[in-house]
């Protein structure tokens, strides 16, 4: 005998396909975001560690 708590719900599938197709481009923007704030951040603390390591290339800026 099956238990019926663990049958498939096609009304719950249906509502999670729906909102997963929603979501994706949301989740999609947020990581775009997250990269260029990341490549953001990495060029930054180069910048830095340059500017206290080799302080004579940066004089003049």
């Amino acid at each position: 005998m099956k238990n019926p708590m663990l049958a498939k719900n096609p009304f719950m599938s249906a509502w999670l396909s729906a909102a997963n197709q929603i979501a994706a481009p949301a989740r999609g923007q947020m990581m775009a975001e997250m990269r260029r704030n990341q490549m953001q951040m990495m060029q930054d603390w180069q910048q830095t560690c340059m500017k206290i390591w080799f302080p004579w290339m940066h004089r003049g800026r």
